[in-house]
């Protein structure tokens, strides 16, 4: 199934990935600066009866990992570290019913679940990664990776309020930031395909600077 609700959701996933990924650059930091003799650090084994045997630091899609971060930080566990451990753990569960083999990166498992899923499961998906993606990003201190594309209008609304995300290759979603911009259903002028009404626009780069060029936009998603 293909919608702009599903469109959102792999937004939303997107930008949720590059948050986890600076949180575990900073408790990569913690880490190393609690670490004596960082020379061996690469090669501290873990061992967990739920993931399997593990190296340190194998990335977020190791839960063991993550937990470990926060032990080894100075004095009490590092914020990022426990707030990215606090945060798999949740993936994780949201991820259990999905394919995937045990010990998958749960956001992968989601991500890839994202297509097969209904438009009701696809919007309450987005709704929890946005969620995470905040609490993530005020941890850090950055904004959403949504870079405004100048001279580009909405063929919506015509507001120049159009917004690229940053963090993923080409074709990056494109959505309208104006407050008041929602699909109105058929008819609407936007162009995307579905006619989702109430639905924030959304697109795929390429369709949207089609349709502004007066293109025929391709697929949502």
């Amino acid at each position: 199934m293909s919608s702009p609700h599903h469109l959102h959701a792999t937004a939303a996933a997107a930008s949720l990935h590059d948050a986890l990924s600076g949180l575990e650059g900073h408790a990569l930091a913690a880490a190393r600066d609690a670490i004596v003799g960082t020379s061996a650090f690469h090669d501290i084994p873990l061992a967990s009866p739920a993931w399997g045997r593990r190296h340190a630091l194998g990335g977020h899609g190791d839960p063991t990992a993550s937990i470990a971060l926060g032990a080894w930080a100075p004095g009490a566990p590092d914020p990022h570290a426990a707030l990215l451990g606090d945060m798999l753990r949740q993936l994780d569960q949201a991820a259990a019913h999905l394919p995937g083999a045990p010990g998958q990166d749960p956001l992968t498992r989601i991500r890839r679940a994202i297509p097969a899923m209904s438009v009701h499961a696809a919007t309450r998906t987005t709704e929890a990664l946005e969620h995470l993606d905040r609490a993530a990003r005020r941890r850090l201190g950055v904004s959403a990776p949504w870079r405004h594309l100048t001279g580009r209008e909405c063929p919506a609304c015509r507001e120049r309020l159009m917004y690229e995300l940053a963090c993923v290759p080409e074709p990056r979603p494109v959505r309208c930031q104006a407050a008041d911009c929602r699909c109105t259903g058929a008819g609407c002028r936007c162009g995307m395909p579905g006619a989702v009404e109430g639905v924030q626009h959304i697109w795929p780069r390429d369709a949207v600077i089609g349709a502004v060029a007066g293109a025929t936009p391709s697929p949502t998603n």
